[in-house]
């Protein structure tokens, strides 16, 4: 069999499987923002665990603090907010260290040292409603 039939009989074996794309949850805006001392925190993971059924796939709505210390919560698709219910929110401000000790390999580090990242020790719950969510800040030390 020729390479250009085998490719095409693969391709029409594979393609089915790619139209069932998963889709995220019903969500709604969801936008706040984190501040460190008083002034706006760039770089934060904001994550909100969900303390309800979330559906099969168990997403947990996220997003990432700009320049100004905002963030737009994501789940499953760009800046599409999260399901309505009420979650636990945990922060961590990633950043890429190398291990020069023993073999140059770069990891990622949580700066906060996980003071804000256990979801059964945070400070912060949110519940999220219909409409347009704008949170209070997070203020963080």
């Amino acid at each position: 069999m020729c390479v250009r039939y085998r490719l095409v009989a693969i391709l029409a074996l594979v393609a089915p499987g790619c139209s069932s794309q998963v889709k995220p949850p019903a969500s709604v805006p969801v936008i706040g923002s984190v501040s460190q001392k008083g002034r706006p925190a760039a770089g934060i993971v904001v994550k909100f665990h969900p303390q309800f059924d979330i559906g099969r796939l168990k997403y947990i709505p996220s997003g990432e603090t700009g320049p100004n210390g905002q963030f737009i919560l994501s789940t499953g698709a760009a800046g599409n907010g999260a399901p309505r219910g009420d979650y636990i929110v945990t922060l961590e401000k990633p950043k890429v260290v190398s291990d020069r000790e023993h073999s140059g390999i770069e990891m990622e580090i949580d700066e906060f040292k996980g003071k804000y990242s256990d979801p059964t020790k945070s400070q912060w719950k949110v519940t999220v409603k219909s409409g347009d969510n704008v949170l209070e800040p997070f203020d963080i030390d």
